[in-house]
């Protein structure tokens, strides 16, 4: 039980801390590719409309907001690996799948050359023994070798790209949230409890079967005389 409580209460925390860098990234413009509870490989996965996959994974310990250009958060594709691209009418890259599962059936198969997802926004790799390059469109998807779905990141909503403001306060929020979560939580415990003990009234609070209960006195009775 101290063990599952531990895990709730570290829960909570984790949760409330990486909040607050989730919702201020967002404010600030900022793309937020991925929110995660807990570590380790996922068991569940959504792709929300703001672009965000929120996944849950396997170690209930932690968890973590991944946003574009932060920290060690980049899109590695090797020379030579293999992908398949889902295209839109206009022949627009929308979806650059990575992980080997048969998500489109219609997806063209390619050997990734090169790739810019930050300025160029375009892929080029080997079709059918031949170097195509096509444009990537700005919103696309990449689906990463472990099957998270998460938006490529323009340089227009990377974190440095933010204003001095917008950084500061996405990097307060999460210990902020801490501190207003440790206010919350002592001022209900102070309202179960009560309130604080007054040693100077003359209140009475008797304690059942207590040996003034038994004398006659009950709660909030005075004692004027001795």
């Amino acid at each position: 039980m101290q063990f599952i409580a531990f895990i709730i209460i570290f829960g909570v925390i984790v949760l409330v801390h990486e909040f607050g860098h989730f919702y201020f990234a967002k404010k600030s413009g900022i793309l937020v590719r991925e929110f995660a509870i807990g570590m380790g490989p996922k068991i569940f996965a959504h792709v929300g409309k703001d672009g965000t996959a929120y996944t849950i994974r396997i170690l209930p310990l932690g968890g973590y907001v991944r946003m574009a250009g932060w920290g060690e958060d980049t899109t590695e594709i090797k020379t030579g690996t293999p992908v398949s691209l889902t295209l839109n009418p206009e022949g627009t890259v929308v979806r650059i799948n990575l992980s080997g599962k048969n998500i489109d059936q219609t997806a063209l198969p390619m050997n990734v050359t090169d790739f810019d997802f930050e300025n160029k926004l375009e892929i080029t790799g080997i079709v059918i023994e031949e170097t195509k390059t096509y444009p990537v469109h700005h919103d696309a998807t990449i689906v990463e070798e472990d099957g998270t779905a998460v938006r490529i990141a323009p340089l227009d909503v990377q974190y440095q790209n933010a204003s001095i403001w917008g950084r500061l306060i996405t990097n307060f929020a999460g210990p902020m949230n801490n501190f207003i979560l440790s206010i919350v939580v002592y001022s209900l415990l102070a309202f179960m409890r009560g309130g604080a003990v007054d040693y100077y009234s003359n209140h009475v609070q008797v304690v059942p079967q207590g040996v003034v209960a038994k004398a006659g006195l009950k709660d909030n009775d005075q004692i004027v005389q001795i």
